[in-house]
């Protein structure tokens, strides 16, 4: 997934069990795209918001996945 195909509002899900773990955050738990941060001199990444907890910023897009 690029952030190109991701849009703002877009509702997603932990691409990897893992990180939803370290983070603390329930492993199925569904977030919301908040921010697009198109490609500078480094990858580029989004901000995306799960109810309860604070705004996951600047992270890479391919650590989610839509939810269809």
């Amino acid at each position: 997934m690029t952030p190109g195909r991701m849009m703002q509002g877009d509702e997603v899900v932990f691409a990897r069990i893992d990180l939803a773990e370290i983070l603390g955050i329930w492993r199925h738990a569904r977030g919301r795209v908040v921010g697009i941060h198109p490609p500078g001199n480094a990858p580029a990444t989004v901000d995306v918001k799960f109810q309860g907890h604070d705004t996951l910023k600047r992270y890479l897009p391919d650590l989610f996945r839509p939810v269809r």
